[in-house]
């Protein structure tokens, strides 16, 4: 009978410890819940300031700023259009509590994201004396199908950092059709239209070097 009765206090003993834990849980999802909410205010503020005035700035309306004076201002926009859809995704609780991502699927010409790459990147490699290139092979389809703002996530850490830990030499990134290392008959190629991020009719294998 005393076992009993110890294991008794024992079970409600813990039974308290996880009603408390459950309270501090709570409690830990409020405030961040509120500091979130905050941040997005402080974040998104002055970043909106930043799109508003180099995007006026990229229109060059007075005809003062120079070619390569504009490009820097298209720059600075749609680095800080990227920045603004990262803070959205970090922001969205819902993401955050229930732990996924959607996708947006669409069709993303190839050209369009070499011009993108090569834009936002090109100053950066010669900052450090670094010839940069995107090659599109031949034979690649006219678009891709896939997560337009994933994608550019990717390629623009996968480039940032080949150009970061490049001390000498140069920068390629090559873009061509994957001729191995999949199999359109493998099991997770089955599981939706796409494959690996790619619709089946664009995939492709991106190198930097």
């Amino acid at each position: 009978m005393p076992r009993s009765s110890e294991r008794n206090a024992q079970v409600e003993q813990a039974r308290f410890a996880l009603e408390e834990k459950a309270e501090q849980l709570a409690l830990t999802s409020k405030y961040k819940s509120e500091f979130l909410a905050n941040m997005s205010h402080e974040l998104r503020t002055p970043l909106n300031s930043i799109l508003i005035f180099s995007q006026q700035l990229a229109e060059n309306s007075s005809g003062t700023l120079s070619d390569k004076q504009v490009e820097f201002c298209r720059n600075i926009n749609s680095s800080g259009s990227d920045l603004l859809h990262l803070i959205n995704d970090i922001l969205d609780l819902s993401k955050i509590e229930s732990g996924t991502v959607t996708l947006e699927i669409e069709e993303i010409p190839f050209a369009q994201l070499r011009d993108s790459i090569n834009r936002t990147f090109r100053h950066a490699a010669e900052a450090k004396n670094l010839p940069f290139n995107v090659e599109l092979a031949d034979g690649l389809p006219h678009i891709i199908e896939s997560d337009q703002k994933r994608l550019q996530q990717i390629l623009k850490n996968l480039v940032s950092n080949a150009i970061k830990f490049t001390a000498r030499g140069h920068v390629n990134l090559r873009v061509k059709l994957a001729r191995g290392g999949w199999s359109v008959d493998h099991p997770r190629a089955q599981q939706g239209p796409t494959r690996g991020g790619f619709h089946r009719r664009g995939y492709g294998r991106w190198d930097c070097d």
